[in-house]
C-alpha cells in the first residue's frame, strides 16, 4: 500500500509528547488498542499565504498475519474510521483494510476539501463541511473528532449502532500531526489508545475483578444510550468466538472516574467488585490536571484542547476549576466547555500577567447525572447516565517577536489524570 504524505516529511520539526506503555484497563496509556480516539482536529477550509492548518491522521497495524476466525479479511484487519463534529454528529465514516504492519495516512484537508481523498477513502461530501464549520479564537475552522476501530470486517454501520462488528485485537497504534508549518507552527501526539479486555489476539489486557464483575467496559456505551437507550445497551455475555454479532458488543475499555480508580487501587477504590454492590461507595471523580504558559515577554500563550464523550449543557456545561499560578495563588472560575470538543484560551481563567501555572478540571457525578450509575444493570438507575470520559491537552504556543514564523515554537502536554481523593492532604 502506498505510505504516507508528502507533509509527513516535515515531522522532524515535530514536539511530539508521548505518555509511557502501562496496559492498565481504565486508563488511556501507550499501547496497542482497538480503538484509537484522535480527541480533536482543526482544518482551515480556506487556506491562505499566512494559514495553513490541517491535521494529519495517521494509523498503524502492528501484527503479522491474521486467520479467518480473528479477521474477516485475513490475512489483513480492517478498521472503520469515523469523523465526529465538535458537537457529537456522526458526519462521515469509511472503512480500510490494513495489510500486516502496514501504515495508513491521511490530510484531513484533502479528504474533506479537495478531490483528493485519501487512500481507500473517497473526498468527503460536500455537506460534510458545513456539519464540520466553526471559529476558533474568531478564525473559520473545521472542528471536530475521530475514531478508528478495529472491525472484523468492512462496514457501512457506525458505532453506537446494533451489530456494529467490533473486532476483539489490540493491535492498532496512531498518531496526529497539527501542521502549519507556512506559520511557522506544528506539534503531534499519540492518539488515545483504548483497548479491548480479554482480547482473542494482539497486545494482551486484562481487567481487574471489580470491572470484570461489574462489566464496567463500552468506550461507547455513552453514544450507544443516545442512540438506542439504556435497555438496549446492557452488557452482553462475552462471545466464546473471537467475533459474534450482539447488539452490544463493545469490551473495550472506559477512560472514566471509576475504571481509573479500580485501575489506580485495584479493587479497594470508590467502587466495589463485589457483583452484588454495583452502585458508587462513594464517587470516583476524573480529574484533569493541565499546565499553562503565558508569559508575556515571548508572546506565550495556551488553548485547552479538550475532548469528553458527550455534549453538557446547564449546571454541566460550565466546570468550577481550581486555577493556581507559580506564586502559588489560587482562585475558582467558571470555565464554560459545553461541547464534545472544546478549544479554548486559558486567558478567559487566569489571572492577567501570571507567566504560567496549572490548574484542575474535575467531573463530580452530580452534575453529569452519574451518580450511583449502575453499569451492570443501566436501565435499574432511573435515568442515571455512565461516567464520564475525558482527555486534554495543553497546546502552548510562542514567539520572540510577532508573527515571526521562524521564531515561533509550539509545544502539546497531555493533561495528567486523577483518579481519587488525595491521602494525608487537602487537594
Amino acid at each position: 500500500m502506498r505510505k504516507g504524505l508528502a507533509a509527513l516529511a516535515a515531522a522532524v520539526f515535530f514536539l511530539g509528547v508521548g505518555g509511557v506503555a502501562q496496559a492498565v484497563i481504565g486508563v488511556p496509556d501507550d499501547v496497542p488498542g482497538s480503538t484509537l480516539l484522535y480527541p480533536f482536529f482543526k482544518v482551515n477550509p480556506t487556506r491562505t499565504a499566512s494559514d495553513t492548518q490541517d491535521t494529519l491522521l495517521v494509523i498503524t497495524n502492528t501484527a503479522g498475519p491474521t486467520d479467518l476466525v480473528e479477521s474477516g479479511v485475513a490475512p489483513n484487519v480492517a478498521v472503520h474510521v469515523t469523523l465526529w463534529s465538535a458537537a457529537s454528529v456522526h458526519v462521515y465514516d469509511f472503512s480500510i483494510v490494513l495489510t500486516p504492519h502496514d501504515v495508513w495516512s491521511c490530510s484531513l484537508f484533502d479528504l474533506i476539501m479537495t478531490t483528493n481523498g485519501c487512500e481507500q477513502a473517497l473526498p468527503a461530501p460536500i455537506g460534510v463541511r458545513a456539519a464540520l464549520a466553526s471559529t476558533v479564537d474568531g478564525n473559520p475552522a473545521l472542528i471536530g473528532y475521530v475514531t478508528a476501530d478495529l472491525v472484523f470486517s468492512p462496514t457501512f454501520l457506525f458505532p453506537g449502532q446494533v451489530n456494529y462488528p467490533f473486532g476483539r485485537g489490540n493491535v492498532l497504534i496512531g498518531h496526529m500531526y497539527l501542521v502549519n508549518l507556512i506559520n511557522g507552527s506544528s506539534t503531534g501526539f499519540n492518539a488515545v489508545s483504548v483497548e479491548t479486555d480479554n482480547p482473542c489476539y494482539g497486545h494482551n489486557s486484562l481487567p481487574v475483578g471489580g470491572q470484570l464483575a461489574q462489566n464496567s467496559g463500552g468506550f461507547y456505551r455513552t453514544r450507544c444510550e443516545e442512540e438506542q437507550g439504556a435497555a438496549n445497551c446492557e452488557p452482553t455475555p462475552r462471545p466464546t468466538l473471537c467475533y459474534a454479532p450482539l447488539a452490544y458488543g463493545d469490551y473495550n475499555e472506559r477512560i472514566d472516574g471509576p475504571n481509573g480508580d479500580w485501575a489506580q487501587t485495584g479493587d479497594a477504590g470508590g467502587y466495589q467488585d463485589a457483583a452484588t454492590s454495583l452502585n458508587v461507595t462513594p464517587d470516583s471523580p476524573l480529574s484533569l490536571l493541565v499546565r499553562y504558559f503565558s508569559a508575556t515577554g515571548i508572546n506565550a500563550r495556551t488553548e485547552v484542547w479538550l475532548w469528553k464523550d458527550r455534549n453538557t449543557t446547564a449546571a454541566a456545561g460550565a466546570l468550577n476549576v481550581a486555577v493556581y499560578d507559580e506564586a502559588e495563588n489560587v482562585h475558582s472560575v467558571q470555565f464554560n466547555l459545553p461541547n464534545e470538543v472544546n478549544f479554548a484560551l486559558t486567558s478567559q481563567i487566569i489571572t492577567p500577567g501570571a507567566p504560567g501555572g496549572w490548574f484542575r478540571v474535575k467531573y463530580p457525578c452530580s452534575p453529569f447525572g452519574s451518580c450511583g450509575y449502575n453499569y451492570g444493570n443501566p436501565v435499574g438507575d432511573l435515568g442515571a447516565r455512565p461516567p464520564l470520559q475525558s482527555v486534554a491537552y495543553a497546546v502552548q504556543f510562542a514567539s520572540n517577536a510577532a508573527n515571526a514564523a521562524t521564531l515561533r515554537w509550539d509545544a502539546a502536554f497531555p493533561a495528567h489524570r486523577q483518579y481519587t481523593d488525595y491521602l494525608g492532604v487537602s487537594e
